[in-house]
């Protein structure tokens, strides 16, 4: 018989070490879980094809559409997700979030994005920290010649945005 107090010795002792053991594994499947599975991310499929053309001799130019207002292009390829996608010229691609409330949560989902967009290209590119702002995150690939930003925005309605620019560096 074990004492009614304490409990049994073994299991008393071994309490600590299940309880972190178990927090150890909820926050492994937790991180694990966040953006580990490109297919989870709505637009990398749409995302690794646009890097593949920015990668070839064409460029661009199999996906650029019609005109519209400005120096702006309609695309044949928008992301799930993003709003607005179009060309800028024809070596610059571009799309913006939906609206954010807070420039704060925009900021939190510019950096999310940044995470879904490296995980999505399964190490192939890397974040460009000397060439960041307090208002942008740039991303190069390790090899090639395109670069996207992620630009932290601010719509007429006092809404933010992110802004999503793919472009070939020449």
């Amino acid at each position: 018989m074990w004492p009614t107090a304490g409990g049994c010795p073994l299991i008393h002792a071994l309490r600590p070490a299940a309880i972190i053991g178990a927090g150890l594994l909820a926050f492994m499947t937790l991180s694990l879980g966040q953006g580990s599975d490109p297919d989870a991310i709505p637009y990398c499929a749409e995302l690794k094809e646009l890097n593949n053309y920015a990668m070839s001799s064409q460029r661009f130019a199999p996906i650029v559409g019609q005109p519209r207002n400005g120096n702006y292009r309609e695309t044949k390829l928008p992301l799930t997700g993003w709003n607005s996608c179009a060309f800028h010229g024809t070596n610059t691609y571009t799309c913006d979030s939906s609206e954010f409330m807070t420039r704060e949560e925009a900021a939190k989902a510019q950096q999310r994005i940044a995470k879904e967009i490296l995980n999505c290209f399964g190490g192939t590119w890397a974040e460009a920290s000397e060439q960041m702002g307090p208002d942008f995150v740039v991303l190069h690939p390790k090899l090639g010649p395109a670069s996207i930003t992620l630009n932290l925005g601010e719509t007429d309605a006092n809404k933010h945005i992110i802004s999503l620019i793919m472009f070939v560096r020449r």
